[in-house]
């Protein structure tokens, strides 16, 4: 899900017209570095517990 994110905002920001489209693309990315990191936490929570 989160490479499809980053792939989505990586094509939208290349085809972009106007700053507002970058906004949301950069938020788009943004989100998905989020989620990558929170996932990562939550899976080494997990593995540490057994």
């Amino acid at each position: 899900m989160v490479e499809n994110m980053l792939e989505l905002a990586d094509e939208g920001d290349a085809g972009r017209e106007d700053v507002g489209c970058g906004i949301l693309y950069a938020v788009l990315r943004d989100s998905a570095y989020k989620i990558k990191r929170l996932a990562k936490a939550e899976r080494e929570a997990h593995s540490k517990k057994g």
